[in-house]
């Protein structure tokens, strides 16, 4: 070996254990900045001798471009669900049922005290008792992990358990997840571990704080968070959110050499891969009880989500033996603690109003703090739930939060009910622009129906700038609150005047040039979002993303939309068999659907005519790629195709030219395999270029790409 690559490899076996230690042991031997001199001096030689980069190196946690879409992948095992009880006589049933199905004897060590994090324990089990493992069951989002001769090749989401999404590149940002397995030669050819992804409590705040400084809304609860996350395109984003992982399962293991799941656990920790520190053994109910209540004393200060314990037979030929029901597995139980709740009354209740104008209520109380937070407000959902509950302003309420985050109230402490009680009714006048609110006979809603209520556009406008709709870079909910408050904007069509509005702008809190000329230009990209983004982002009832895209299917643009009848719009978003459809319509009592009826009716309004007028003359984009090509699945040479895009295209938006090419009869996916068809590579396309030569898949540049559109 050269000086250099002896140096790199001395650089990725320390700073592999110091990964291993912090997240294995959660100890440090050295500051996080001479942990990150050590990675940069290997940046450094890396770039300098690029032959010695391999993909499991440190570095490349983060790397490549962001990807287009999920692959869906097949679970070599099923990711099953487990059971869980609230109650200690339910677990106790279960523990009978495991004990008596094994034909063993119930162990009984009243005086021995279980140690949280005693899965190390050597003592041996007597042969006829059974021996437990519980781990707490922590709040994230399950995923397998997939290790080939020691090295990361899959991780992969739960999804129906039977099937999820290929999430490797996104996992592969976390430092708690191996690359590659510590050297040792019990390392399995196959190893699967299955385990949990989460969202330390820290970090969830700062992402929430980040969040509302960008004018974002903010994420629920750090699990909703860590899914989120995992679902985003770019890693890079994925990596600046510092999730963390712990294992608690397996999937394939080739050869499978484990008679125990303490035996596993036990190596896989050795091997670089975290099981969380609290997981426990047990030999009898009364160990189980112990530990779960030694767990609950403590769980608060971990610093991350859980809300209980999962008990499981140690012994994998015992847990073989008990098997599985048709959902979950039945030598696996998850014993969950009672939400944390405390007594406080009800000051007033709010009514909010949504993009569509519906009526939310929403409660303010006396400030009392509750599972690690101080509690002021909770929605209740809608009248029928307070009818449900009888609340009135005035009572005594009891509150739990959902999940440890979301604040609920759960009843009312009927005794202590004031005399003075008001009854709560739902306004008959829409709290923000005083026209009728109509409740309409298959609905729970309560709705503002006027389309110009200001607490409607406010939804409205933040939902139209939103990135899954017109993606507006800069005009978050802060700007769209502060555009409000300044008089500058009463409808979409203001939004794409704001140019002519500069010096206000200028006025603005927190807005220097550079912001200010930000703003305007994301303003201006927008226009050139397409049909699709336009009609998902018009907060038409019913009308999301997917429906946007079948419609953009049928009408080459706006005006062949608004033309059509219901019938037609009906016929154009059906997802079936479009023969049978019709055969349907065609029937004197067919009724078109409740989606189509909603579109038809919001085009054919005089406030939808306005906003696509407005729309129209600010010079946005309302034609559909998909139907103004208009070739044929038949006639495009990208008909049946899988395709995958990499690099940088000098003359296409990734987006678009994806949206494009599915127009033309291709499939578009954001990874290369045996079944890609034909990779299209731009400026520094990396590791997909080179996977597709390796299989001898067909590439293309961009020139290429422009002659078969026909725009060379």
């Amino acid at each position: 070996m050269t000086a250099a690559a002896e140096r790199i490899a001395e650089l990725r076996r320390e700073i592999d254990r110091h990964n291993r230690l912090y997240y294995i042991e959660a100890r440090q031997e050295i500051s996080d900045r001479a942990f990150d001199a050590l990675l940069k001096e290997l940046e450094q030689l890396e770039a300098d001798h690029p032959e010695l980069v391999t993909d499991d190196s440190p570095t490349q946690r983060v790397g490549g471009e962001p990807i287009e879409g999920f692959n869906t992948v097949e679970h070599s095992r099923p990711m099953m669900s487990i059971d869980n009880t609230y109650d200690q006589a339910e677990l106790r049933a279960w523990f009978d049922r495991v004990t008596k199905g094994l034909g063993k004897k119930h162990a009984v060590d009243e005086d021995r005290e279980p140690t949280l994090g005693s899965l190390f324990d050597q003592d041996e089990q007597p042969n006829d008792h059974v021996e437990f493992i519980l781990e707490p069951k922590v709040d994230g989002v399950a995923v397998s992990l997939r290790y080939e001769a020691g090295k990361l090749t899959l991780a992969a989401s739960r999804g129906d358990g039977r099937a999820g999404d290929d999430i490797t590149s996104n996992v592969r940002t976390i430092r708690a997840v191996p690359l590659r397995l510590a050297d040792d030669d019990d390392v399995p050819d196959v190893l699967e571990v299955r385990g949990e992804i989460y969202m330390p409590h820290d970090e969830f705040k700062r992402i929430n704080d980040k969040r509302s400084e960008a004018g974002l809304e903010p994420f629920a609860n750090p699990r909703n968070a860590t899914a989120g996350t995992l679902k985003q395109l770019d890693p890079r984003a994925v990596a600046d959110r510092r999730l963390h992982f712990y294992a608690h399962g397996r999937g394939e293991i080739a050869p499978d050499r484990f008679a125990t799941h303490s035996d596993l656990l036990q190596s896989i920790t050795r091997w670089g891969i975290p099981v969380n520190p609290a997981t426990t053994r047990a030999r009898s109910f009364d160990e189980i009880w112990k530990a779960i209540e030694q767990f609950e004393d403590k769980r608060a200060d971990l610093g991350y989500g859980t809300d209980g314990m999962v008990v499981k037979v140690n012994r994998y030929d015992e847990q073989d033996k008990l098997g599985y029901t048709a959902k979950a597995p039945r030598w696996c139980i998850a014993y969950k603690y009672a939400a944390e709740q405390a007594e406080t009354k009800l000051l007033k209740v709010d009514w909010q109003v949504g993009k569509t104008g519906k009526l939310t209520p929403r409660a303010t109380m006396e400030p009392v703090f509750v599972a690690g937070t101080t509690v002021q407000h909770a929605t209740l959902h809608n009248a029928d739930e307070i009818d449900r509950l009888d609340l009135r302003i005035g009572d005594a309420v009891i509150i739990e939060k959902a999940g440890e985050i979301i604040p609920q109230v759960k009843k009312v402490v009927r005794d202590k009910r004031p005399k003075d009680a008001k009854l709560i009714t739902v306004p008959e006048a829409c709290p923000s622009c005083g026209e009728p609110v109509e409740r309409l006979e298959d609905e729970v809603a309560h709705r503002c129906i006027n389309p110009e209520c200001p607490a409607q556009f406010r939804e409205k406008l933040i939902w139209f700038a939103g990135r899954g709709q017109m993606d507006v870079d800069g005009l978050g909910e802060k700007m769209v609150d502060q555009l409000l408050e300044a008089d500058l904007v009463h409808s979409f069509g203001d939004v794409y005047a704001l140019h002519e509005h500069r010096d206000q702008l200028l006025e603005l809190d927190r807005m220097g040039e550079k912001k200010v000329d930000n703003l305007l230009k994301g303003i201006e990209q927008s226009k050139s979002r397409g049909l699709q983004r336009v009609l998902a982002g018009l907060g038409v009832r019913h009308l999301g993303s997917r429906t946007a895209q079948l419609l953009t299917q049928h009408f080459a643009d706006i005006d062949a939309l608004m033309t059509a009848d219901v019938t037609a719009i009906d016929l154009a978003l059906s997802t079936g068999d479009l023969e049978t459809k019709k055969k349907e319509q065609a029937k004197e009592n067919y009724k078109p659907g409740v989606i189509a009826q909603s579109v038809h009716d919001f085009l054919q309004s005089e406030a939808g005519k306005h906003v696509i007028d407005e729309l129209r003359t600010a010079g946005v984009d309302m034609t559909s790629p998909a139907t103004a090509a208009q070739q044929s699945a038949t006639d495009s040479p990208f008909a049946g195709k899988t395709i995958v895009l990499t690099g940088s295209l000098e003359n296409f938006e990734r987006k678009a030219l994806a949206d494009r090419l599915e127009s033309l009869g291709a499939k578009v996916t954001g990874s290369v395999s045996k079944k890609t068809d034909l990779v299209i590579a731009g400026e520094s396309a990396g590791s997909k270029l080179d996977k597709a030569r390796e299989l001898g898949i067909d590439t293309w540049d961009e020139s290429q790409l422009l002659e078969a559109l026909g725009e060379a």
